[in-house]
């Protein structure tokens, strides 16, 4: 009896986990916005600028969904408290199981900034989707995940820029994203964005016909590419867009 309750509790646990721990190989996408498990490398920004290399673990404190705290081990072996109130942010990684490895990999470097929450105004950490002029930052709050995404069929060969799930992102000759960091950022029902550090405001699939204007109106470059391809223009290629607008109509 007490076997068959133990397989009950760790079979329950197991489902607990925060999605995005295991992988079916090397290439699966991680969810971003996701708590590390446990201790993990990272960075904070302190309050001077200055960038303290370490690891970190979130608190899983958390105000309108963020995480406002995360306590910090620096290379010298401190260990300190941190909030949202008293450094610009941080940088952590994830850790992920593979099939049949009981060892983790470690994905790349996400990045949270201390933002004002949208609701209340309060200081909490921010996950930074993109940056450039225009900033994307995970909408923690949004609830379900979009129904179409960038799709592995979906090809682009555009004016300044070239978009396939085979080769990526390509902008120029030198600027290149890879295929499944955008897919992995295009799956949400909203997002969080600051153009040119105004204002957070939310991006949503019902009003985007109208926020596509504010965003990328005051851009030749991006009109152009949105005649050449119509569909460029689809709430589930804003992440897409994004990132073309920020490298395309960089000030």
């Amino acid at each position: 009896m007490k076997k068959n309750l133990l397989y009950v509790i760790l079979f329950l646990g197991t489902c607990c986990l925060p999605l995005g721990l295991f992988a079916q190989d090397n290439h699966e996408s991680v969810a971003p916005g996701e708590p590390p498990a446990g201790l993990v490398p990272g960075y904070i920004i302190l309050s001077n600028g200055d960038t303290l290399k370490g690891n970190l673990k979130w608190s899983l404190k958390y105000v309108e969904n963020n995480p406002v705290e995360i306590k910090f081990t620096a290379e010298n072996g401190n260990t300190k408290i941190f909030t949202a109130g008293e450094i610009k942010g941080f940088g952590n990684k994830l850790k992920i199981w593979m099939d049949n490895d009981p060892k983790p990999i470690f994905t790349d470097m996400e990045h949270y900034l201390t933002m004002p929450s949208m609701k209340k105004g309060v200081p909490v950490f921010m996950d930074r989707l993109l940056d450039g002029r225009i900033r994307v930052f995970l909408n923690r709050g949004a609830i379900g995940i979009a129904g179409t995404t960038v799709t592995e069929e979906e090809k682009y060969d555009g004016i300044g820029f070239s978009f396939s799930s085979d080769k990526g992102l390509y902008i120029g000759p030198t600027y290149k994203t890879d295929y499944r960091i955008i897919k992995s950022r295009s799956r949400y029902t909203s997002y969080l964005v600051s153009k040119d550090n105004d204002t957070l405001v939310k991006v949503v699939k019902d009003d985007y016909a109208t926020q596509i204007k504010d965003l990328f109106g005051d851009c030749p470059a991006i009109n152009n590419e949105i005649a050449k391809n119509p569909s460029l223009a689809q709430f589930k290629n804003f992440m897409l867009l994004a990132e073309v607008y920020n490298m395309l109509c960089a000030k």
